[in-house]
């Protein structure tokens, strides 16, 4: 290891050193909310240490109980739950993270929902006019699921998620993987990076991540639509989290709904406190009156187009956040795997979850620089950085070697040919850097070869996954299973196909076989 590299371990040891020391001797002190009242519950076994915020008189007309959404500070519902909670008794609960005896608890929004019934039994509250906020809304949905009913009045959906298919990818198989993925990677920065407190500053909440890792949509159609309590829905118009789309969707479904769409944004329940709680007051007056849409009384039109079957037609490609985090993680997968990052943008392009012309400008542009990257790595620095890592597990002295003197008879054949013969990419690259091609004319073949694979992967991925999309939907229970192994057909299909359609590729193929074949025989 050279001296630079132990310096700068150096360094980075020192820094997480101090920033342990700071976590440990300085931690960051809970201090109970305004509005706070702590419990005990009795939940699977153990005991629970379980808190909500109280606000309003005790002896009310009715009981609101409010779900938020677990990415939004819960400071922000304040201003809303002192406006209503006049008359009436507001109740905003905070789900913990641990039992008494400090092991974590599942986060799934089943799990909160059977915490919230317990907690109703406890307090001997038989009725509930329900909201839920956002994220929140999950967890609300299951105490409609719940059998609880009986024990629910009416039903408020503010800014809320619901159905699947106007939330982030619209698929439960897309979602899922990067759901799975965000609390690992959440974890390795709050607990990997050399700074006290950083999780304060990441955008990753670990406990959000915990939830949407749990949280299943697929059912959430079905549910909604069979509810008959009055339903309110309350939505901002520029609401980038979650999309107005899902609001109209969800009125659609629910024929005895009303639906208020207002302008703002995800933070309106906050900045738009008094107006959306005058809203819901006027909502709860008809329900206490009795003049909310009864079974006989919604028209023949709104029943049948609740029955009408959802179009995903009618979903729009992503956008917003959702679509930077996609570009995203399709530019880190294709500097990572080309194929796989042109596969994985022929799936989402198949669901219409990003436009055709959007995959094929992100696998473009990520080829684009990834390969050009190679090309200046190999003119800079030449052939010494193959040696070190992580260059030396990419290619070999061999591979350069053979490579730099086919392309000295060949170049811009090898460099068209290398696109269609994964393995080889890397290589012819990095030695048409070593031997100071000109960069324009490298290009210029290169852009070419790109053009001409680029649309074929992503065509085929787009033909193959429009169909399998259909099949997930069927097997739902099965999709993610189904997904990753369409991915990897897919992804060896074309390291393997593609090659047999030369006569060097089948070759290869041939004595590779035979090689296996007598290392088996040999054992």
């Amino acid at each position: 290891m050279s001296r630079t590299y132990k310096k700068l371990l150096l360094v980075l040891l020192v820094l997480y050193s101090i920033s342990l020391l700071v976590q440990h001797f300085f931690p960051v002190e809970n201090k109970s909310y305004k509005y706070e009242v702590a419990e005990t519950l009795e939940w699977e076994g153990s005991a629970l240490p379980f808190s909500y915020l109280d606000f309003g008189p005790s002896n009310g007309q009715s009981v609101v109980l409010m779900i938020p959404d677990p990415f939004i500070p819960i400071q922000k519902f304040e201003r809303f739950s002192q406006t209503i909670s006049d008359s009436r008794r507001v109740i905003i609960p905070l789900f913990p993270s641990e039992n008494s005896e400090g092991e974590l608890i599942t986060h799934s929004p089943e799990a909160r929902a059977d915490i919230l019934h317990r907690f109703l039994e406890k307090k001997g509250i038989d009725q509930v006019d329900l909201i839920g906020h956002g994220f929140g809304n999950a967890v609300a949905i299951q105490m409609l699921e719940k059998n609880m009913r009986r024990s629910i009045r009416s039903y408020s959906m503010i800014s809320a998620i619901g159905v699947q298919e106007f939330h982030f990818l619209g698929y439960h198989v897309l979602n899922q993987p990067i759901y799975t993925i965000l609390y690992p990677v959440g974890w390795l920065v709050d607990h990997g990076l050399p700074l006290a407190h950083w999780k304060k500053h990441i955008p990753i909440d670990l406990e959000g991540a915990r939830f949407l890792n749990k949280m299943d949509q697929r059912a959430f159609r079905d549910i909604l639509s069979s509810v008959k309590l009055p339903v309110h829905i309350l939505h901002s118009e520029k609401d980038r989290q979650i999309s107005v789309n899902t609001a109209r969707e969800h009125h659609r479904l629910i024929p005895q709904s009303s639906i208020v769409i207002n302008e703002g944004d995800h933070s309106a329940i906050h900045d738009k406190a008094v107006t959306w709680a005058r809203s819901y007051n006027e909502f709860l007056s008809n329900v206490d009156a009795k003049t909310t849409p009864g079974p006989g009384e919604i028209s023949a039109e709104r029943i049948e187009l609740a029955k009408q079957d959802f179009n995903f037609g009618d979903v729009p490609p992503v956008a917003g956040w959702a679509f930077f985090m996609l570009v995203l993680l399709l530019t880190i997968v294709t500097l990572i795997s080309e194929d796989l990052g042109c596969i994985g943008a022929g799936l989402l392009a198949a669901g219409n979850v990003i436009t055709i012309w959007a995959a094929f400008l992100v696998i473009f542009v990520g080829i684009l620089v990834a390969d050009s990257g190679i090309y200046w790595l190999g003119r800079i620095f030449g052939r010494p950085i193959i040696q070190k890592a992580p260059f030396k597990w990419l290619i070999s002295r061999k591979d350069i070697d053979w490579t730099a003197m086919l392309f000295k008879n060949n170049g811009f054949k090898i460099i068209l040919g290398s696109r269609f013969l994964p393995g080889t990419r890397f290589p012819t690259y990095f030695s048409a850097g070593v031997l100071q091609t000109a960069f324009p004319t490298f290009f210029i073949y290169f852009l070419i070869s790109i053009l001409i694979w680029t649309p074929l992967v992503l065509g085929t991925s787009i033909i193959v996954g429009q169909q399998m999309l259909d099949y997930l939907q069927i097997y739902q229970e099965y999709a993610i299973h189904i997904f990753f192994t369409l991915v990897i057909v897919l992804y060896f299909g074309f390291k393997l196909l593609v090659p047999l359609s030369t006569k060097k590729g089948r070759k290869e193929l041939a004595v590779y076989l035979i090689r296996l074949k007598q290392r088996v025989i040999g054992k």
